[in-house]
C-alpha cells in the first residue's frame, strides 16, 4: 500500500446525498421506469432518472449502512443514500472507486442503535490510487467476475421458471392415483439448537443451517452454512444430520423459503426437513411444496411469529399420481435442477475468487495485468 498514491474519496469523486425529498412511496410499477436505489439497494423504479452514467450508491443508514452498489445506465438514488462518481475518469476510474470502497470496514459508521454514515466522513475515506491503466484493469477483472455470476443468476431464474411451469402442466395432465399425507409419503423432520453457551458444541465440522442461510440464497441449493457444530453439539439436542438431497423449508417467521442441501447438514428448529423415501420423488415433492406455500401459511399459527408445525404439515393431504408419471417428472426436472445447481456452485466459486483477488489487487501485492484469463 505504501507504494501507491493514497487520496481521499472527496478529492477525486463528486459525492453527495441521494435525493432526500424522495422515498420508496414514489416508486412506480407501470409506465416508463428507471432503476432506483434506496438504503436497501436497487429495490424499486421511478418514472424518471437523475443520472445517465456509471456511479456508486452507498447505503447511508440502518442495517445495510456501508453497503455499496454499482449503478450503470439510467438511475436515481433516494433518501438515506450517498452517491458518488469520479470527477475525472482519466485520474480515477469510477468502477475502480466502487471496488476500492467495497471492502468491509471502509466506511466509518456513527451511531449505535441506528448506524449511519456522515457525508463528511465519506469524503475522508482514503483510497489507494494506482495508475489509471491499472485501475481500469482491476475494475475490468473484478467486474467481469461479477458479470459472470450475474449471468448465472439470470440463467438460474429461467431454469427455475421452466421447472415450475413444467410441474404445473404435469399436475394438470397427470391423473391422481391415490391420496396420502406428506407424513406418510416422506420422512419429515424438525430441527434443534445445541446450547449456545457451551463452546464444546460449536465451531466443529458439521454444517448446521438456520433460516438465514436459506432466505439469503439466490437459488434453492445450499452448499454451506454460516454456523458449524461439533459431534457433541449434535448429540446434545434432537437435531439430526440430513443427507444431501433433503428438502429444507423454513417453517417459522418466514414460511416457505426452500433449499435442497448439497452436503450433509443439520438444521435448527426453524425448518421442516423432508426426505423422500424414493429418490425419484424428490423433485415432485420439492415442486409440490413450493406450489403450496399459501396453503402452508393458512395452516400456520402463533402469537410471537407465525409457524407451521411439523405435525400439521405431516397431516396435509398429498395427491399422488401413478409411479410412472412421478418418474417421468423426475427425469425432466432433475436435469433442470442439476444445471441450476451447477450454475449456483459456479457463483460460489466466482465470488470466492473475486473476494480473494480484491484485497490483493487493491493493495498492489498483485497486478491485474496478466489476469485476462480470468475474464475468458
Amino acid at each position: 500500500m505504501s507504494s501507491l498514491d493514497v487520496v481521499t474519496l472527496g478529492a477525486v469523486a463528486d459525492l453527495s446525498w441521494g435525493d432526500t425529498a424522495v422515498t420508496k412511496k414514489s416508486y412506480v410499477v407501470e409506465g416508463p421506469r428507471f432503476r432506483a436505489f434506496s438504503a436497501s439497494g436497487p429495490d424499486g423504479e421511478l418514472p424518471y432518472f437523475d443520472y445517465d452514467r456509471t456511479g456508486v450508491v452507498v447505503s447511508a443508514i440502518g442495517a445495510n449502512a456501508g453497503t455499496t452498489w454499482l449503478a450503470t445506465g439510467k438511475w436515481s438514488c433516494i433518501k438515506n443514500t450517498i452517491r458518488f462518481f469520479s470527477r475525472d475518469e482519466d485520474v480515477a476510474d469510477t468502477r475502480y472507486l466502487y471496488w476500492a470502497t467495497r471492502q468491509s470496514g471502509t466506511w466509518p459508521l456513527r451511531g449505535s442503535a441506528q448506524p449511519f454514515i456522515s457525508q463528511g466522513d465519506a469524503r475522508k475515506v482514503e483510497i489507494a490510487l494506482p495508475p489509471i491503466e491499472e485501475q481500469r484493469r482491476i475494475a475490468l477483472t473484478l467486474c467481469s467476475l461479477d458479470e459472470k455470476a450475474e449471468a448465472n443468476r439470470r440463467a438460474i431464474v429461467l431454469l427455475q421458471e421452466i421447472a415450475q411451469a413444467r410441474f404445473i402442466q404435469w399436475r394438470e395432465e397427470s391423473p391422481v392415483d391415490h391420496i396420502e399425507t406428506f407424513g406418510t409419503f416422506a420422512s419429515v423432520f424438525g430441527g434443534a439448537t445445541p446450547r449456545t453457551n457451551n463452546a464444546e458444541y460449536w465451531e466443529g465440522d458439521l454444517a448446521w443451517a438456520t433460516p438465514t442461510d436459506v432466505t439469503r440464497l439466490a437459488s434453492p441449493y445450499l452448499f454451506s452454512t454460516s454456523r458449524m457444530i461439533t459431534d457433541a453439539g449434535l448429540r446434545s439436542c434432537t437435531a439430526v444430520m440430513h443427507p444431501p438431497g433433503t428438502i429444507l423449508m423454513t417453517s417459522r417467521a418466514t414460511i416457505g423459503a426452500f433449499a435442497v442441501n448439497r452436503i450433509p447438514m443439520a438444521t435448527n428448529q426453524g425448518f421442516i426437513a423432508v426426505q423422500p423415501r424414493e429418490d425419484a420423488d424428490r423433485w415432485f415433492l420439492f415442486e409440490e411444496m413450493r406450489s403450496r406455500v399459501p396453503e402452508f401459511l393458512d395452516n400456520a399459527n402463533g402469537s410471537t411469529f407465525m409457524e407451521i408445525s411439523r405435525g400439521r404439515f405431516k397431516e396435509l393431504p398429498l395427491a399422488v399420481p401413478e409411479r410412472s408419471a412421478v418418474a417421468q417428472l423426475d427425469r425432466e426436472l432433475a436435469s433442470l435442477h442439476e444445471k441450476s445447481a451447477q450454475l449456483a456452485r459456479e457463483i460460489v466459486k466466482l465470488t470466492v475468487l473475486r473476494d480473494t483477488l480484491l484485497p490483493a489487487l487493491l493493495s498492489g501485492s498483485m497486478r491485474a495485468q496478466g489476469l485476462e484469463r480470468v475474464n475468458s
